[in-house]
């Protein structure tokens, strides 16, 4: 019983010394973008200089992009480190309103989005962390697709993952007709600071992605193949109705 006891504090003080890991990342994470904010109100107000010459502006551009860079990585850091109360939320609207969000680059790059929406109900979870869960595996899904032909299946089901216990949620299938992924790279993509994209991304989408389902008590899994016709690579996402009866947490 002492033991028990013993266990639950020292359980308690990794618990409260996480919270203060958090707060401090989100305090540091909130001081970062207010200089970075700075930095692309100067870039911006240089960029609408009269009379600058086209080489200075490609950098001005070039510090712009990278600028974004830095801003996307700090808003997903933030998404994982913050905690908010689950609420319920429509996994379809979430679809859609990522998939409004990246109208123009699907529009430019002619990729046909095929919806099969089975599950159209609510769940329990932090809408902001869905989003952000949605919003990587789609980007990466539109930036993997040829121009021209490019495909997006969005398909939603009922589903039961049993993982120690049997739960039930929602299942979110993203198959796409890129290139797809070499066996030697599916685990990979999975680590920070891995990208197969040549230059760019941070290498950090996926890896988040993966942390966001976990926190969410949820399950992400992958399956591509580099050979044949059709959907390539395809991403699954099951998240639980619940939070009150999540699955065991993995690391």
């Amino acid at each position: 019983m002492r033991q028990k006891a013993h266990t639950d504090q020292r359980n308690g003080e990794h618990i409260d010394a996480l919270a203060e890991v958090g707060l401090a990342s989100a305090g540091i994470i909130h001081e970062m973008k207010n200089a970075l904010q700075g930095i692309a109100n100067a870039l911006f107000l240089l960029d609408a200089e009269q009379g600058l010459r086209p080489r200075p502006r490609e950098w001005i551009a070039t510090a712009q992009r990278e600028l974004a860079r830095a801003f996307e990585i700090s808003h997903q850091t933030m998404t994982l480190v913050r905690y908010e109360h689950p609420a319920p939320v429509r996994v379809t609207d979430v679809l859609e309103d990522v998939l409004n969000a990246y109208a123009g680059k699907i529009a430019y790059k002619k990729i046909t989005i095929e919806r099969r929406y089975e599950f159209k109900e609510t769940i329990e979870a932090d809408a902001g962390a869905v989003r952000q869960v949605f919003a990587n595996i789609v980007l990466n899904a539109l930036e993997a697709a040829p121009r021209g032909t490019g495909k997006l299946a969005i398909h939603t089901f009922a589903s039961h993952l049993a993982n120690g216990k049997d739960v039930p949620g929602v299942q979110v299938l993203f198959s796409d007709n890129g290139p797809g992924i070499p066996d030697k790279y599916k685990e990979k993509v999975f680590e920070p600071l891995f990208s197969t994209k040549k230059g760019k991304g941070a290498g950090l989408g996926l890896w988040m992605t993966r942390k966001l389902v976990r926190k969410q008590h949820g399950d992400l899994q992958l399956r591509s193949s580099t050979s044949g016709p059709g959907l390539r690579t395809c991403f699954s996402v099951f998240l639980p109705l619940r939070q009150s009866s999540p699955l065991p947490l993995t690391q």
